[in-house]
């Protein structure tokens, strides 16, 4: 008689094994994404806070390597790397200084005069709206203004001292970030390709040691093309808009060729920052509505043919970036660091390309992103 069978022990399902490690897998993907967050939350708070030391080790940075090349034709000519750094940075504050003396009486007067913008843009308004209005509000308007005008009705009192004023009380953070940038371009020039070529030798594994220099050289050369370059042309867009403004009439027309110069480093948001600050200016200085428009509309006019085919022409594909990442880098670091940010916002986000693009691991989206 065959003994009756025992059934087999029930199994374990894997269905709830499977869902526990979908939980687990899901659950760790949150915390890494929060732990993402929360270390970018921290980096953005040092770098808000850290300005006063980020700012000009960014600036020494990208002027050292625009100024690198100057430095080896020195060397070439057999003088000490020391001295060729030395002078370097002795003809590039010469020069700047220069420049800055040469303008401030100018900007200052300019500045001086900021406050009675407003008021010449409502008069330049009432009269447009002249034709539009009836006789007894317009009356009305021209009385209230001779009443400003003779100083017998309300006054505009500034209270807080002109803007140059403002700006003056600024003067030790500029002077110290500008001690600190150029006391550290000269040990960056002097120092610096040697200390990174030990950095790279001191690399043990090859691939990596290749992949570094690599990273290195891409940086130089792509930064050091696009300063160079871009600057050539802010440089003659700036000679073009002083001619342009001196044709027109404009007073100190160098200042207006050198505040396009600068702000021509300002992505999509410079050129109209140059055209709004012309317009103030013509306003101020001008009657005439043709006179008042034919200023901002030159520069802008010029800045858009820069923009549109002479850098494209120039730079060709040497560097391509995102235009919606330019954009929103520039936002950011605006809001950053100021106006220093927002000019250094794309070699920083070039430099981050090109690190991401020599990195294993890069997701294909993130550097397909970047283009």
């Amino acid at each position: 008689m065959a003994k009756p069978t025992t059934p087999p022990a029930p199994t374990a399902s894997a269905e709830p094994d499977g869902q526990s490690s979908l939980a687990f897998l899901q659950a760790s993907s949150v915390t890494r994404m929060a732990a993402i967050g929360l270390l970018a939350l921290a980096l953005i708070y040092t770098a808000y806070f850290a300005k006063p030391i980020l700012l000009p080790i960014f600036l020494a940075l990208l002027l050292t390597i625009l100024l690198l090349p100057a430095v080896r034709l020195l060397t070439r000519l057999r003088l000490p790397q020391t001295l060729s750094a030395f002078l370097v940075v002795v003809l590039l504050g010469a020069g700047l200084t220069a420049g800055t003396v040469q303008l401030a009486g100018p900007a200052a007067q300019h500045l001086d005069l900021g406050p009675n913008v407003l008021y010449k843009i409502e008069r330049k308004l009432a009269e447009l709206k002249l034709p539009l209005r009836k006789a007894q509000e317009t009356t009305e308007k021209i009385a209230e203004m001779a009443k400003l005008r003779d100083g017998e009705g309300q006054r505009i009192v500034v209270v807080e001292g002109s803007l140059v004023e403002t700006l003056a009380s600024q003067a030790q953070s500029i002077l110290t970030t500008l001690a600190i940038t150029v006391v550290l371009l000269f040990f960056l020039l002097a120092a610096g390709p040697s200390t990174a070529e030990r950095i790279v030798e001191a690399v043990s594994q090859p691939e990596q040691r290749r992949r570094l220099k690599r990273m290195l050289l891409e940086v130089q050369w792509k930064i050091s093309t696009y300063l160079r370059t871009f600057t050539l042309i802010s440089l003659t867009l700036g000679v073009a808009t002083a001619a342009a403004m001196w044709a027109l009439g404009m007073p100190s027309p160098w200042l207006w060729g050198a505040l396009a110069a600068v702000l021509n480093f300002l992505p999509y948001i410079g050129p109209a920052i140059t055209a709004a600050i012309i317009a103030s200016a013509t306003l101020l200085n001008f009657d005439s509505w043709t006179q008042i428009l034919m200023p901002p509309l030159a520069a802008y006019a010029l800045t858009v043919l820069e923009g549109q085919f002479i850098t494209p022409l120039l730079l060709g594909r040497q560097l391509t970036l995102n235009p919606i990442l330019v954009f929103l880098a520039v936002i950011f670091w605006g809001w950053l660091w100021g106006l220093p940010g927002a000019l250094l916002a794309v070699p920083i986000l070039t430099i981050g390309k090109i690190v991401l693009n020599n990195l294993h691991g890069t997701p294909p989206a993130l550097r397909a992103a970047m283009e």
